[in-house]
């Protein structure tokens, strides 16, 4: 299902009693994420959850919490995220739907609402995380892309934190791969943080996946980042910290993948430097130095066999550094935007007291985006990439370039291309289908 077919406005009956069920939990006062995930998980849903409150102390839960329920104190905060869900041009993905990815739910604090901008199929894919500092040398950015992209032409969705330095460089190199990327957001969806990432924001929702548990409209805080980065390693089979002071954000992230099961990688850098020691640290404790992308894809080997994807999968193109990864711009380069803004960059306002009648649409492709698809797109023999897909179906990027005779970097982006123009879409697992 579309991004829009997923917004509130789309939404049937039985939905929109299992999203308000989900905020009641979400606003009861002391019932937290890991005790509202531990009810949906025992009753099924949030809706049978809160309709079976009497027996909460069965699923481990108090009575007092329940009680706190009953007295619909929670109503007030409930009400404000469901109007600003309202006219909100984002998808609201439940527990219960079936996009939900299953290796999140598995979390034992899996959030129960998850708010969505872009291609709501990279919930299905493999994911991994790259992360790192957001002040990264010249040569941890350089790492970073490497890494992002590699994994990413294997068919990997590259998971980060939308923030500068590290998580930028990843997302804008796996962007331009068949895996894309997913942004998980410390913000509401609808907000742009920091500013200086706009084009990033953009390049996100247009072609990736931005993602968020926070209510529509919430600011920046400090406090929020740390609780959105257990979604980025539950949803990635494993975390790779690229470069990290001893207190780095980062470390969080290792640690929340380290109780969640998940494998943690790091690259371990020069000895004695500063922007490293925290990778070193972990190196210590057990998390595997990677010194290329084929070491990742030979550790989850098992994971990633029923996606089609082994260490052999990375494209002989993509190997190697590229050194002269640009650095970000500085802050306040860019026209500060404030903080809270949508995805058009305006400011939000109060929804209107009815739904709309429509959702509206990803806005087109501008002049650029549109000829920089087309070029890559290409024409003539590329177009035989469509046929093939009309004949026979959903079929893996690999396929595809032998069956066109391309190489896998230029197959890689004719698919791009052509899938910025609409004419084929991307499935999970690095496959394509061409669009009807």
């Amino acid at each position: 299902m579309t991004q829009q077919g997923r917004s509130w406005a789309f939404m049937d009956e039985a939905a929109r009693k299992e999203y308000w069920a989900s905020l009641a939990l979400r606003h009861c006062r002391g019932l937290g994420a890991r005790s509202a995930a531990r009810l949906a998980r025992f009753f099924g849903s949030a809706y049978a959850a809160v309709q079976a409150r009497q027996q909460w102390g069965e699923a481990g839960v108090n009575k007092g919490q329940a009680a706190e329920l009953a007295t619909g104190s929670w109503r007030v905060t409930a009400r404000e995220e469901w109007d600003r869900a309202r006219d909100l041009s984002a998808a609201v993905v439940l527990w219960t739907d079936p996009e939900y990815p299953a290796l999140l739910r598995s979390i034992i604090d899996a959030p129960l609402v998850l708010y969505c901008r872009g291609d709501l199929s990279l919930l299905q894919s493999p994911g991994f995380a790259v992360v790192g500092s957001r002040k990264a040398t010249r040569h941890g950015r350089s790492v970073a892309e490497y890494m992002a992209r590699c994994l990413s032409a294997c068919g990997m969705a590259i998971v980060s934190g939308m923030a500068l330095g590290i998580d930028r460089v990843a997302h804008e190199a796996a962007l331009a791969r068949v895996g894309r990327s997913i942004g998980v957001l410390g913000t509401g969806i609808d907000v742009l943080y920091p500013p200086d990432n706009m084009a990033a924001f953009d390049a996100m929702e247009r072609h990736g996946l931005l993602i968020s548990e926070f209510a529509p409209g919430t600011v920046p805080h400090a406090g929020n980042f740390p609780i959105r980065n257990r979604i980025i390693s539950g949803l990635s089979l494993g975390v790779l910290v690229v470069e990290a002071a001893q207190r780095s954000g980062s470390l969080i992230t290792a640690r929340l993948a380290l109780e969640q099961n998940r494998e943690v990688y790091a690259v371990p850098g020069p000895a004695l430097d500063a922007h490293c020691l925290g990778c070193q640290d972990l190196v210590r404790q057990g998390a595997r130095a990677v010194f290329c992308a084929e070491d990742v894809l030979r550790d989850l080997a098992e994971q990633l066999r029923p996606f089609g994807i082994d260490e052999q999968s990375v494209p002989e193109q993509e190997a190697g550094l590229q050194e002269d990864v640009p650095a970000p711009p500085p802050a306040g380069g860019p026209a500060a935007k404030p903080a809270a803004v949508n995805g058009a960059g305006t400011a939000i306002v109060a929804p209107a007291p009815a739904p709309p009648a429509d959702v509206p649409a990803a806005p087109p492709l501008n002049a650029t985006e549109l000829a920089a698809a087309e070029n890559a797109a290409g024409t003539g023999d590329n177009k035989g990439l469509i046929e093939y897909l009309r004949q026979h179906g959903p079929t893996h990027a690999d396929i595809l370039a032998d069956a066109a005779g391309l190489s896998a970097a230029a197959a890689n982006a004719a698919l791009v291309g052509l899938e910025m123009l609409g004419k084929i879409r991307r499935l999970p697992g690095a496959r394509y289908e061409a669009v009807p």
